[in-house]
């Protein structure tokens, strides 16, 4: 089975209202290329083990991945297709904060191996922008599309996000419209997730923004999702909608848990039965490879169980859900006889379909109270 890998790239311009990541700002340039150096060590130690592995998704996140420019881009796209066997269709990503690039970014990025772009919208409204501290503008969003386009990526992905303090459902769906007319093929649409210890849930704590209720935002994402499938748009996952052929072969990496490498500080991979996680703290990450050591800790091994419970816990948030069919020959169990889901077949949160358990419109909202049953 081929395999994945995803790059982590920690540093971002500035730190979003709301954003837990693990991201900083760097000090410097040489703090940027230092970083990129122990990169291509720890791919160089992957390389001996896996490199004769296929490989056909590459995804650089973050933090902010064009933060680092063309050059050291171009140097771990290198350092990857010298070290394994990347086909010659694999999808390779990079995240971008419009208006934190260097000039020569759009123009030159497509020679570095990237064929595919996820940029960063959230919200057409500069004023929201500012109040989330981000760093970009709308007019930056349409400058990267446009330069994108014409560097040769086509294949471009934009974030929205709903629920925004200040942000109307009017602006969401015509923000939706605009990526439509742009010709974007792919948009992954989120509510605003909102985490202690950020500045965006004191200001919230402290009444100086306002978020919607649960109503409110299900709602908002009911139109959203309808208004998408009416222009053309599939929701294929619970958060993401995507003209046909353009689904993030990435993401589908992650649900069908195959398995994929990861580099970089925190990075979280899954290979070998494992599920592994880089060290976080960048002085131990740097001494585990200057000894050329792997610098990761193992969080667990998945028994049987948990494989069945995680195989199905993300498939069932995709349009094509569980195929019982699927299962039985992964698993070599009936999907029935591991999990008992007849309750939210009578409440109308799932259905069974040309062989497959999905959610329906109803389940979507209420995802959550299936995925409970679906852990073993």
């Amino acid at each position: 089975m081929n395999l994945g890998i995803y790059i982590h790239i920690p540093f971002c311009k500035s730190k979003c209202s709301y954003c837990d990541f693990l991201s900083f700002v760097p000090k410097s340039e040489d703090e940027k290329n230092r970083y990129v150096d122990y990169l291509i060590k720890e791919i160089g130690l992957y390389s001996k083990l896996y490199g004769k592995r296929c490989v056909d998704s590459i995804y650089f996140g973050g933090g902010t991945p064009s933060l680092i420019g063309t050059k050291n881009v171009n140097r771990i796209m290198e350092a990857i297709y010298s070290g394994f066997n990347v086909l010659d269709h694999s999808e390779n990503t990079l995240e971008i904060n419009p208006g934190t690039t260097d000039e020569h970014l759009y123009k030159e990025i497509y020679k570095t191996g990237i064929n595919r772009a996820s940029l960063g919208l959230q919200t057409s409204d500069d004023r929201i922008i500012k109040t989330l501290n981000r760093t970009s503008s709308f007019k930056d969003f349409l400058k990267a599309v446009n330069e994108l386009k014409e560097s040769g990526i086509k294949n471009i992905s934009a974030d929205l996000m709903l629920s925004l303090p200040g942000n109307t459902e009017e602006r969401e769906l015509k923000d939706a419209k605009l990526i439509s007319e742009l010709g974007i093929n792919h948009i992954s649409a989120y509510s605003l997730i909102v985490h202690e210890n950020t500045p965006i849930y004191e200001d919230i704590k402290n009444k100086k923004l306002i978020l919607p209720s649960e109503d409110e935002e299900r709602k908002s994402y009911h139109d959203l999702s309808n208004f998408l499938s009416e222009i053309g748009y599939e929701r294929y996952e619970i958060s993401n909608f995507a003209k046909s052929g353009f689904e993030s072969r990435h993401n589908k990496k992650y649900w069908n848990l195959d398995e994929y490498l990861a580099f970089g500080i925190g990075a979280s991979a899954f290979i070998e039965g494992e599920r592994r996680k880089n060290f976080s703290n960048l002085k131990y990450y740097y001494e585990a490879l200057e000894r050329k050591e792997l610098p990761y800790r193992v969080e667990y091994v998945l028994d049987l169980s948990d494989k069945m419970s995680e195989y199905s816990f993300l498939n069932i948030r995709t349009k094509d859900g569980i195929s019982l069919e699927k299962f039985n020959e992964r698993f070599n169990r009936e999907f029935f006889d591991v999990f008992n889901l007849e309750k939210h077949c009578d409440s109308g949160l799932i259905k069974i379909e040309k062989g497959h358990v999905v959610l329906t419109e109803k389940g979507m909202d209420l995802s959550n109270l299936v995925e409970i049953d679906l852990l073993l």
